[in-house]
């Protein structure tokens, strides 16, 4: 029987080809691993191996590689003062303007850019951090500085280089040499394009040092051109070519064509012309003191003199006062006009207090008033009657004034001639200096009062005193006791004073306006002197001393003044007045 054999092939699973893969994969992990582990071993070896930056860095040409971070600083604060100290110029011609890059806003950032040097090699990234270390092993490896530029800094250094570098047009003009003349012709400017001198110099910084920068420049033209040089010129040339002679009064002085020269300057004005000047400092400098002096005039005020019973109007006159400003323009007048060649000087006019005009009608043509006291001759008190009269002599009171002796005279001192005299101070007489002037008030207050002037403030005397009329009398003590009148006529008024070595006396020269009478009123509520005792502790102890004997009663009057004007008008006025007993003093120590 026969027997058969059968052969079987194995056959394949399904899931083969996925083994295969799988096999794969783990083969190339582990090669991966094997490489990275490979890379981490090498990167940690090389970091242990460099501690500081990698070789081969560069940074502007600065070797920072295989250096410390404490070096590679030093390397870059010195790269940084390098480039900050770089000089800038904007040149023009031949100006320039200079700055360093610092001066511009240029700054480089010393802390990031070690930074960046020390963090080549150490990346968070292996592979690019062995990249770098590899890459240190063949070349150098350049990096760039963190800088920066500020643009407000570049902008405000290009505008002071712009004022240093632009030139101003120069306008024609005239140059003097006494009368020697010289024309200057006009000149463009130039004006520098700050837009491009700034974008130029934020490139020069950029590119890492100075430089010079060639700015670019517009061209300005001038206002005025060779003509109007040639017409100024002109004008000059005549303007020397013969001598001037100022002159006021009698006086004069004569400029030659040298002094004239040298007076005269140019100046361009905005419409494009040039105009010839003269200079008022140099004209007042040449003049000099003395003649200017002599040109000058004080304003003297119109003056009444008194002639007997009349009165005559003396004329005054205008003043004068050099004016540099108007002397000057009169003067280029005289050089540049066809007329003559001698002139009287301008100034400035003074007015006088009181001009001819107005002393004319204020209608002073005769005497209204006049009062006289008297006193005993040679005593101190006539020095300053006499003084207070001087001083009063010939005052114009205008029609509505109010004239104040106070006020006129001011305070009696030493200085103005016042000696001391008698006054009644607080009840008492006593020595001060300007001591009798009550009298002159009371002669002015009387001359007023016959004139019909309102008396406007005054205060009598204490105590009657038998030298005045009772009443009618006025005192003063400066500043608070015054004499006051009001010239309420339509006239003018001038107070005349004069004196001998026993009576002083007091005028009104005026125009008569008004009938003036008086009456004087009985004496009422008489009253005698008491005995009043002062105190004195210095005094020996019991003893007594009489300071003032007892004088005049005291008692009430009143004065009535009738005014009778010519319309018809009648007017009365009473003035009362209330004396104080005198009384007797007696200082003792009681």
């Amino acid at each position: 029987m026969a027997t058969s054999t059968t052969s079987h092939t194995p056959l394949e699973s399904p899931d083969a080809p996925p083994r295969r893969w799988r096999a794969l994969a783990r083969a190339i992990v582990v090669v991966l691993v094997g490489l990275l582990l490979i890379s981490a071993g090498t990167l940690i070896g090389l970091r242990f191996a460099r501690a500081g930056s990698l070789p081969g860095i560069t940074v502007e040409g600065i070797d920072v590689g295989g250096r410390s971070a404490a070096d590679v600083r030093d390397r870059i604060t010195l790269l940084a003062q390098r480039k900050g100290d770089a000089v800038i110029v904007a040149a023009r011609d031949e100006e320039h303007h200079r700055g360093t890059a610092r001066d511009l806003g240029y700054s480089l950032d010393i802390d990031t850019t070690v930074e960046q040097i020390m963090y080549r090699g150490r990346q968070g990234n292996p592979l690019v951090a062995l990249a770098d270390h590899l890459r240190a092993f063949r070349g150098a490896l350049h990096l760039p500085a963190l800088e920066s530029v500020r643009e407000k800094a570049v902008a405000r250094w290009a505008k002071r280089a712009a004022v240093a570098l632009e030139r101003e047009p120069r306008e024609g003009r005239l140059r003097f040499d006494g009368a020697t003349i010289q024309a200057v012709q006009p000149r463009p400017g130039q004006t520098v394009d700050t837009g491009d001198l700034q974008e130029k110099a934020t490139a020069v910084l950029l590119a890492g040092g100075g430089g010079i920068i060639n700015v670019m420049t517009n061209e300005t033209d001038p206002r005025t051109d060779a003509a109007d040089v040639a017409d100024v010129l002109g004008q000059a040339e005549k303007a020397v070519a013969k001598p001037v002679t100022l002159q006021r009064g009698d006086d004069r002085a004569t400029l030659s064509p040298d002094d004239i020269g040298n007076l005269l300057a140019t100046r361009a004005t905005s419409d494009g012309t040039i105009r010839l000047r003269v200079k008022p400092s140099a004209l007042t400098q040449t003049l000099g003191a003395d003649t200017i002096s002599a040109f000058e005039r004080e304003p003297q005020s119109a003056l009444f003199e008194v002639d007997g019973n009349s009165i005559n109007l003396i004329k005054g006159h205008l003043g004068f006062s050099y004016n540099e400003s108007k002397a000057a323009k009169q003067l280029l007048d005289v050089l540049t006009g066809g007329r003559g060649r001698t002139v009287t000087i301008a100034g400035d006019t003074q007015e006088p207090e009181l001009s001819n005009a107005e002393a004319r009608k204020l209608n002073i043509v005769e005497r209204v008033s006049t009062f006289t006291t008297y006193h005993a001759c040679c005593e101190s008190r006539v020095t300053n009657i006499h003084r207070i009269a001087d001083i009063v002599d010939d005052a114009v009171i205008k029609p509505g004034e109010t004239f104040s002796v106070n006020g006129h005279v001011g305070e009696r001192t030493a200085d103005k001639g016042f000696v001391g005299g008698g006054a009644i101070f607080e009840g008492e007489f006593v020595e001060q200096i300007g001591g009798g002037v009550s009298q002159f008030a009371t002669t002015t207050y009387n001359a007023a009062f016959f004139g019909g002037y309102e008396i406007v403030e005054h205060k009598t005397h204490s105590y009657y005193i038998s030298r005045y009329p009772e009443g009618r009398e006025a005192t003063l003590n400066y500043p608070d006791v015054d004499l006051k009148i009001r010239n309420n006529s339509p006239h003018g008024m001038v107070l005349s004073t004069s004196y001998t070595g026993e009576s002083i006396t007091v005028s009104v020269y005026g125009k008569k306006w008004v009938e003036v009478g008086t009456t004087t009123g009985p004496r009422t509520n008489i009253k005698q002197p008491k005995t009043q005792y002062k105190e004195n502790d210095d005094m020996p102890k019991g003893k007594e001393h009489v300071i003032q004997e007892a004088g005049a009663a005291g008692f009430d009057v009143t004065v009535t003044r009738t005014l009778k004007f010519p319309d018809g008008e009648t007017r009365r006025e009473e003035i009362f007045t209330r004396y104080l007993p005198q009384p007797r003093i007696i200082e003792r120590n009681t």
